[in-house]
C-alpha cells in the first residue's frame, strides 16, 4: 500500500512530516515500511498552501489493509490542526502507483490543480481516500503517492519533544557552523554565510527542531551527530524532490503563465530599476517578447549581482511568474556586453587625462595647453563573469536547485 498525506498543519502548529513519522511508527506492528518515506514539495506558487507546500508518502507492505487504513485515519484525526482556516487534510491509500498518478504529480509540481481533479482521478483508479473540510489535501496526498523522482535529494528532520512545542528552540549555534564546515557541499542550506544566519531551523510552533538537507547520506548523518541541541524525540531521513528544479518549465517569454515557474532566455534591455523597499526590476527581451524580472529585498546580496547587469547582457533566468513578473531564483549569464563609460579625454601630447575647463567649456591640459570639446567613451571592468548566480540560502525556495548540485557548469555559489 502507498500512503499519501497532505494539508494537516497550519500556520499555528503541527506538521505533516511529523504526522507521517508518527504514523510509520504506529504501523510497524502491521507490516514493513519499504524504502524511504518521501517528502514532496509541490508548486511553490500555490495560493492555498501550508508553510512549505509539502506532502508526504511512504510504501508499506501489509496483509492487514483494514487495520492500516484505520490506524492512518485515527492518526490523521489526532495530529491535524482542524482549526486552521486553510487546513484541509487529505489521506490517500493506493494499492499501486499508476502512470496516471505519476502524471498527476508532474502537474501538481508545475501547475495549479483543482480538488475535483484529484477526486476524479482517485475515483477512476478505485483508490481509497478520505478528505476533510474542503479536502484540498487530496491534491498533495495523491501527488506524493504518484511522485516519480528522476532526480532527488535527502532531508533528515529532527523533531522536538512534545512538551517543548511552542517554546524557543535550543540549538547550539557554534555546533551548526561546525557541522556545515565538516559536510558542505555534501549538505547545504544549514547556514547562510553572507547573512550570518542559521537557516535550517523554523521559528514557528511546529514540532520540527531542524532539517539537514544534502545529497550524501553519510554526510547528513555526520552533520546530525555534530549538532548540539535540546533532546530529539525522533528523526526521519526523507527522500525528496527538494533542490531539483522539478518546478521549472521551459518556454518562450510570450507563453508564460502566472503561478508557474520557468527557465527563460533573453537579453537585458535596461539597467535594473530600484523601487521603495529595496526591490529591483529589469526587463528581459527576446524576439520582441518581453518580461519584467524581479529581485526582491529578501534575496539580500543576490541583488548586488542584479545591479551589475547591463543592456546587452544575455541571460537565462529561473523563477516563478506572478502578476506577469518573474521572481528570480537564479540566473545564468551567457554573455556579458561591453561596459562603457564617459571619461575625460587624454592629452594627445603627454597622454595624461585632461581636466574640466569649466561648465560647458570642454576639457584642457594645464601642462600642454591642449583642449578637447567633450568626454570620450572607454571600456570599464565588470565584476561579473559568465555562469550561474543564485539567491542566498535564507531566500531559497525548497525546490530550487542550489548551485553546489550543478556539476559541469560554471557556478558562483552564494557563499
Amino acid at each position: 500500500m502507498f500512503i499519501g498525506i497532505d494539508d494537516t498543519d497550519s500556520e499555528r502548529g503541527l506538521c505533516t512530516t511529523y504526522l507521517a513519522a508518527v504514523l510509520m511508527d504506529r504501523l510497524q506492528p502491521l507490516g514493513e515500511i519499504v524504502g524511504r518515506p518521501r517528502l514532496i514539495r509541490l508548486n511553490p506558487c500555490a495560493r492555498f498552501k501550508t508553510r512549505g507546500n509539502a506532502a508526504l508518502a511512504f510504501h508499506i507492505e501489509s496483509n492487514r489493509a483494514d487495520e492500516v487504513k484505520d490506524t492512518a485515519l485515527k492518526t490523521l484525526l489526532q495530529l491535524s490542526d482542524f482549526s486552521g482556516a486553510n487546513t484541509n487534510p487529505g489521506l490517500v491509500i493506493a494499492d499501486e502507483v499508476t502512470d496516471e498518478m505519476a502524471a498527476f504529480y508532474r502537474r501538481a509540481v508545475t501547475e495549479i490543480l483543482e480538488i475535483d481533479e484529484a477526486r476524479g482521478l482517485l475515483d477512476e483508479e478505485g483508490v481509497w481516500y478520505r478528505g476533510f473540510k474542503k479536502g484540498r489535501g487530496l491534491i498533495g496526498a495523491l501527488a506524493a503517492v504518484g511522485a516519480d523522482l528522476p532526480d532527488f535529494t535527502y532531508e533528515l528532520i529532527a523533531y522536538r519533544e512534545r512538551q517543548r512545542w511552542g517554546r524557543p528552540r535550543r540549538i547550539d549555534r557554534a555546533s551548526v557552523w561546525r557541522a556545515d564546515a565538516l559536510t558542505y557541499p555534501r549538505t547545504w542550506d544549514s547556514v547562510d554565510h553572507h547573512n550570518d544566519r542559521i537557516v535550517f531551523a523554523p521559528h514557528s510552533a511546529d514540532p520540527v527542531l531542524f532539517g539537514i538537507r544534502g545529497s550524501d547520506i553519510p554526510a547528513i548523518e555526520e552533520a546530525f551527530q555534530c549538532i548540539e541541541s535540546e533532546p530529539v524525540e525522533r528523526s526521519v531521513l526523507f527522500q525528496t524532490n527538494q533542490g531539483t528544479d522539478a518546478h521549472i518549465l521551459e518556454g518562450p517569454i510570450g507563453q508564460v503563465r502566472d503561478s508557474q515557474s520557468y527557465r527563460l532566455r533573453g537579453t537585458v534591455t535596461e539597467p535594473a530599476r530600484p523601487i521603495a523597499g529595496g526591490h529591483l526590476f529589469f526587463p528581459l527581451e527576446k524576439s520582441s517578447e518581453r518580461i519584467n524580472c524581479a529581485a526582491f529585498e529578501p534575496t539580500k546580496n543576490f541583488r548586488s549581482t542584479i545591479r551589475e547587469l547591463a543592456p546587452g547582457d544575455e541571460l537565462e533566468v529561473f523563477g516563478s511568474v506572478r502578476d506577469g513578473t518573474l521572481n528570480l531564483e537564479k540566473i545564468n549569464i551567457l554573455h556579458l556586453s561591453e561596459r562603457k563609460s564617459l571619461a575625460a579625454p587624454p592629452c594627445p601630447l603627454c597622454g595624461k587625462r585632461m581636466e574640466s575647463a569649466g561648465r560647458g567649456q570642454g576639457y584642457r591640459c594645464r601642462r600642454c595647453k591642449t583642449r578637447a570639446t567633450g568626454p570620450v567613451s572607454q571600456s570599464t571592468p565588470c565584476r561579473l563573469e559568465p555562469g550561474y548566480y543564485e539567491v542566498p540560502p535564507c531566500a531559497r525556495r525548497h525546490l530550487s536547485k542550489p548551485l553546489v548540485r550543478m556539476d559541469g557548469e560554471r557556478v558562483h555559489p552564494s557563499r
